[in-house]
């Protein structure tokens, strides 16, 4: 039998030990990294929150799955900057007040208007938003080549939409017989544009580009062109600089690959140039 080696067990249980020590010390920093990375925006904690509202054909909600042309920048975007992410499609209000009392969230499309430029962190833009007020086609009493002939009649907006905030700030008003019908979400418009219960609603040029709206029955009357601007992504205000450059490197670099331009191309028939 033969006996056993006491220094060749010896030597074992030492590099046993040292294997061990290694082994906990690895657990140890490697958990204080992904600590601090987690806390500096590199490497969040858990996907990112995005939100967008039901905005064809910028964002919307299909068959179950969330689409639109800037749904699918936002997702090549993020893709770049290698980040996991959830998107939800909620009502307008509630997006703008969630992303303005919850740092590190991430909503889209937005419109960058005085108003709103401090209240968030800015990311694009992602397209050209265009504005028009629409009525209904065959509704030739409705004329307006100014916006003052605007006020005769009832224009619908969405609650909390820069179009609301664009409208009051030149002196139109709701309740009563007021002017602005205001209504949560935009899906009211149209239907009530219909029945006959507004007169003009302001959308985007865009709402007649491929899979945005059915565009047959309304027509554009006037041409909102102080309300021209860029569509963002945006961060709450207090989200980390270290979060808000890596989404933004990200975007460069689908801006730079000819990424965005390829996504926003149907837009171009609508606009008349490229994006």
């Amino acid at each position: 039998m033969p006996v056993p080696d006491r220094h060749q067990s010896f030597t074992s249980r030492r590099l046993q030990a040292a294997d061990d020590a290694m082994i906990r010390f690895l657990i140890k920093w490697t958990a204080v990294w992904c600590g601090l990375a987690a806390c500096s925006g590199l490497v969040p904690a858990a996907p990112l929150p995005v939100l967008a509202e039901d905005n064809l054909p910028f964002s919307y909600r299909q068959d179950g799955a969330i689409q639109g042309y800037c749904t699918d920048s936002v997702r090549a975007t993020l893709a770049a900057a290698r980040l996991p992410y959830q998107v939800d499609i909620q009502p307008w209000a509630r997006i703008y007040t969630t992303t303005l009392a919850r740092p590190g969230t991430l909503m889209y499309p937005v419109a960058r208007t005085p108003e709103r430029e401090n209240k968030f962190k800015w990311i694009g833009p992602l397209v050209t938003n265009r504005i028009a007020l629409f009525r209904k086609k065959g509704r030739g009493d409705v004329v307006v080549h100014s916006l003052d002939d605007a006020r005769r009649y009832r224009i619908g907006v969405v609650n909390m939409d820069f179009r609301e905030e664009y409208l009051r700030r030149k002196g139109f008003a709701d309740g009563g017989d007021k002017t602005l019908m205001v209504v949560s979400s935009s899906d009211l418009l149209l239907p009530m544009l219909q029945a006959g219960r507004i007169d003009l609603v302001p959308l985007g040029l865009a709402k007649c580009a491929p899979h945005g709206l059915d565009c047959s029955q309304i027509e554009p009357v006037y041409v909102l062109s102080e309300l021209e601007s860029g569509l963002y992504m945006v961060f709450n205000r207090d989200t980390s600089d270290a979060l808000v450059q890596q989404v933004r490197e990200g975007f460069e670099r689908i801006r730079r690959s000819g990424r965005l331009a390829h996504i926003m191309q149907p837009l171009d028939r609508i606009y008349g140039s490229s994006q």
